[in-house]
């Protein structure tokens, strides 16, 4: 065998031996455990989020939490969904992962300017680290400072229950529900009745809410609520519903007064169907409000069958 054959074969050898070290390297530095979870991406109209299981490799808590961040950051596997955090966007440090509040501070890139998207992207991060077993909040900064929502609010430690999907996933029946529309270019309601799938895990009011923002499905009618409307959470205490939405549903869905009078008792009269609640608070990034265009919804809101056709 010549020389340069030799030469050739070593060279080789020296490649495969450090391709070797350097996934020794990578596979002991993500760590010999394995988590199998859900992250949370946008979905195809980029309305909601939805979640997608994925299998992440980790040493430690610090490890994993970071792993489903930079998972985050990579964007979906599945077709359907899209990417949920901004391109750009660095992962400045992540804290707490082993007490179990964590904070993710992210760089400037990760606001986009636009207040639903941006409040999404948060709920994406919180409900994707909250699925980890020892976690049990999340706050996301920038930059080290605080993220405010559209009303000055700051937005601090969330849980996974303070984020109510329809997406969420888990056994499930078949519900018929009432829900109200407005015909095209009219400022009366009309019943509209369908069979939706439903889980424990949520409340059917929820769901109703969410429907709702879905639109009618039969022809003539037309939505009430933006389909840009965003359900934070919603709970029923002593036959009162609490509907907690996300502050841009004041300007997404105000217009005239008879619009929104229309857009008020569509969810009211749709909600008061059911046995268990006789009146709705509206509440807008966990807070009362005032006024709702034309509207005082400081107060709370009883059935008004006046506007049903």
């Amino acid at each position: 065998m010549n020389r340069k054959k030799l030469i050739s074969i070593g060279v080789i050898f020296l490649i495969i031996a450090a391709v070797v070290f350097l996934i020794a390297i990578f596979t002991a530095d993500r760590g010999s455990e394995k988590y199998s979870g859900e992250l949370y991406f946008f979905n195809e109209t980029q309305t909601t989020i939805e979640a997608e299981s994925r299998v992440i490799r980790y040493r430690d808590a610090l490890s994993l939490a970071e792993g489903v961040v930079e998972g985050l950051m990579k964007g979906p596997e599945v077709a359907k969904h899209q990417r949920i955090i901004e391109k750009k966007t660095k992962l400045l440090a992540i804290g707490g992962a082993d007490t179990g509040s964590v904070v993710v501070n992210f760089s400037s890139e990760f606001l986009t300017g636009d207040s639903r998207k941006d409040i999404l992207a948060v709920y994406a991060v919180v409900k994707s680290l909250c699925a980890i077993d020892g976690i049990n909040s999340v706050k996301v900064i920038i930059e080290g400072r605080d993220i405010t929502a559209s009303d000055g609010s700051i937005i601090g430690y969330l849980t996974d229950q303070d984020i109510n999907l329809s997406t969420d996933a888990y056994n499930s029946e078949t519900r018929e529900v009432t829900l109200y529309f407005p015909p095209k270019s009219e400022h009366v309601l009309r019943k509209e009745v369908r069979a939706i799938k439903v889980t424990d895990q949520q409340p059917l009011a929820q769901y109703i809410i969410n429907e709702l923002i879905k639109g009618p499905q039969e022809e003539g009618l037309e939505r009430a609520l933006s389909k840009d409307t965003v359900l934070l959470s919603v709970e029923t205490l002593n036959n009162i519903c609490f509907l907690n939405f996300s502050s841009g549903f004041l300007d997404k869905n105000a217009g005239t007064a008879e619009a929104e009078k229309t857009v008020i008792f569509s969810i009211v009269d749709s909600l008061t169907e059911l046995d268990n609640i006789d009146r709705v608070q509206f509440l807008m990034d966990g807070k009362r409000v005032d006024s709702f265009g034309n509207i005082n919804i400081s107060g709370m809101f009883g059935r008004d069958e006046s506007l049903i056709e």
